[in-house]
This record gives C-alpha cells, structure tokens and sequence, in this order.
C-alpha cells in the first residue's frame, strides 16, 4: 500500500442518507482489515483533536463487499481531555436493523508540560544493519530484528521485533493513523510462533483467528518516515484465546507508543 492508497482509505465520504462511508481498502479479501477500521477511527476523530489512546472491540467480522458506515459522538470535552464514542457498522437484510463490526471508546487530549520519564530505555542501534523482509501489511520499508520472522513453523519464544518506515509519510496527520494500522497485524503471527507445527500462514486455513478487542495509545508525537522499532510479545495463549503486547520505539530509543491484543486463536472444529 503506498500514500496514494493509504490517503484513501482515510477519505471518509457520505452517502445519500447523510451517514458517515468508511472506504474499504481491499474489496476483494475475505475480511475487513481490523487495522484499516483502527486507522480511519484515529483519522476521523483527529480532525478537531489528537487522539491519545482507541480502545476498540470487534464483535464481528466486517465483509468488504458490503457498505461501511461509521457514527460518531462526541460525549465529552474538558480542558485537555475529551472521549469520543464510535460504532462502525453493516447494514443488515432487515430495515432498521445494524450489523456492528466495532464499537470504540477514543480519548483525546492536549499535552500539558511535565516529568518525562521512561522505565526502560532502549539501546541504539542501526537499523541498515537488520535483514531486509517483506511486511504486506506495512506501508514502507521493514527489516527483521529478529532471528525467526513469522513464516517459520519452528517453536520459539512468541517475540518479534522489526524495524519500520515509511519514507512517504512526512505527512504527520498519517503518522498514528499508519500505526494504528500496523499495530493491529503483528500480534496473532507472534503468538503462533510459540505453537508446534504451525505459523502466520495457517491462520484462516488450519486455525480460526481474530482480533477480539485491541488498544493502542500514543505517548509521545513520532515522524513514520524514521525508522521505527516495533516489539510484539505473545504474553499469553490459553483456551482458545491470546493476548500480545508491543511497544514503538524511535531509533533513539523513546518509547512513543504502546499497544495490546485480544484474540480468537483455535483449530477449527
């Protein structure tokens, strides 16, 4: 996906009952992207404030065939916070009736002056020196900081950390939208890696897999078109269920983001 495409998914259009179209990205796939619904939420709610955390629960699946729409409310405003309340939503054979794919909770916030602190700093490190990879799923350049990536069935520990950027995003109005995106790929492939005999590649194929809720929030302001650090640790598989973690470095070592997973991850039955 390059700007052009991403810039797109973020157009947000109307449709001629006045109700908010969330473009789909890939009409084509099984399945809505969790993470393009995750990215147009951060780019809507953006226009008027900066989002500073999206907690998000995906109930269903959205199809990509079918009409997206989005509402939007403004619950609150304070000083320097705010929330926003968001549903994204199908239409359904039945009048009146809504098919929900997420439900958002959306805290926004104006920065205040203050301690800066990081509980663990990360050492600097040149990311030319990492092996190039393809990540589809990223809009740019990735290399893996990890020995195993994603494809291998091998059993390893459920980590994996790789280098981001996206050299065309010097847009910074793109810069949490494009992570949000990512963020929300990474985890299930992480989790399986410590699971005998399979991969990322078995997922929809030899395991149901699907992102039940996920949160991500934003700590400090980053430019996407440096490199990035990205670590994703598989915390926890147990009764059909996972949940992972992962942090965003900048290539210094500040922690800029954070984020967190819940999944749906069994063989199918």
């Amino acid at each position: 996906m390059n700007i052009h495409q991403f810039r797109a998914v973020l157009d947000l259009g109307q449709d001629g009952d006045g109700r908010t179209v969330l473009p789909v990205a890939h009409e084509h796939a099984e399945r809505i992207f969790g993470g393009q619904i995750l990215a147009q939420l951060v780019a809507a709610v953006a226009r008027d404030r900066t989002v500073k955390s999206l907690h998000v629960a995906f109930p269903r699946e959205g199809r990509p065939r079918e009409p997206l729409y989005l509402d939007l409310e403004n619950t609150h405003d304070g000083r320097t916070l705010g929330l926003r309340r968001a549903m994204v939503y199908q239409d359904t054979q039945h009048v009146g009736e809504r098919r929900v794919v997420a439900t958002a909770a959306i805290l926004v916030d104006r920065a205040d002056d203050g301690h800066d602190y990081q509980f663990d700093a990360v050492a600097y490190a040149d990311p030319l020196a990492a092996k190039p990879i393809d990540f589809p799923v990223v809009p740019g350049e990735t290399r893996l900081i990890s020995e195993i990536g994603l494809d291998d069935a091998s059993v390893v520990p459920a980590e994996l950390a790789f280098w981001m950027r996206c050299s065309d995003f010097a847009d910074t109005s793109l810069a949490r939208p494009v992570l949000a995106y990512v963020s929300d790929w990474p985890v299930i492939g992480t989790l399986l890696k410590a699971v005998p005999g399979v991969s990322q590649h078995d997922a929809h194929v030899r395991l149901q897999t699907g992102v039940v809720s996920h949160s991500i929030w934003f700590h400090r302001p980053f430019d996407v078109s440096e490199w990035l650090r990205v670590e994703i640790r598989g915390d926890r598989l147990a009764a059909g269920r996972g949940f992972g973690t992962g942090a965003i470095y900048t290539q210094g070592g500040s922690l800029v983001a954070s984020f967190a997973q819940e999944s749906v991850i069994r063989p199918f039955a």
